[in-house]
């Protein structure tokens, strides 16, 4: 039979998971049109996978190509965005999870990360720190983020990089 002291502390610990999850719910959303970056990601710091194949274009649906690295989308569904912040400055645009790519960050300091991004999940392929936290994170997944313990982030704390998902719901 547990004691009263017992009783108590279980009854603490269960009135803060409950006022976690009413602030977590009253925190804002994040609005992709406050994330414009003032510096965009260098076209040598994508790298396109062959995985996830353009799709066809029908004659009447063919645009001219946009300017810049960033290829035509491979799914006209965009589950989510992905922001990537070095150095507590955002690393260009937000990246929308629209075909495979990976994206390397390479800083002054030699320090390296590439972060894959799907269009289902994003995480932290390799990184150039030593205690490699940030790699075994493991994934978001647009569908199951909300039973991470880090929600929609990743953190790489030796090489300064956050990597948020921002889904499209």
């Amino acid at each position: 039979m547990p004691k009263q002291k017992d009783l108590l502390i279980i009854g603490g610990i269960l009135l803060a998971a409950v006022v976690l999850v009413v602030a977590a719910g009253m925190l804002p959303k994040t609005n992709l049109e406050d994330k414009k970056a003032d510096v965009t990601l260098a076209p040598d710091a994508i790298d396109y996978l062959d995985a996830t194949p353009v799709p066809e274009a029908k004659e009447e649906e063919k645009k001219p190509a946009a300017a810049g690295p960033m290829p035509p989308a491979a799914s006209s569904e965009v589950r989510g965005h992905v922001i990537i912040t070095v150095g507590g400055r955002q690393y260009g645009d937000p990246i929308p999870m629209d075909r495979d790519k990976i994206i390397t960050i390479r800083q002054e300091n030699d320090h390296v990360n590439k972060v894959h991004i799907t269009p289902e999940k994003v995480f932290m392929e390799s990184a150039s720190c030593d205690n490699q936290d940030c790699v075994q994170q493991g994934e978001i997944h647009v569908d199951t983020y909300k039973d991470r313990i880090l929600g929609t982030h990743i953190i790489c704390l030796p090489n300064n990089v956050t990597i948020e998902m921002v889904p499209a719901e």
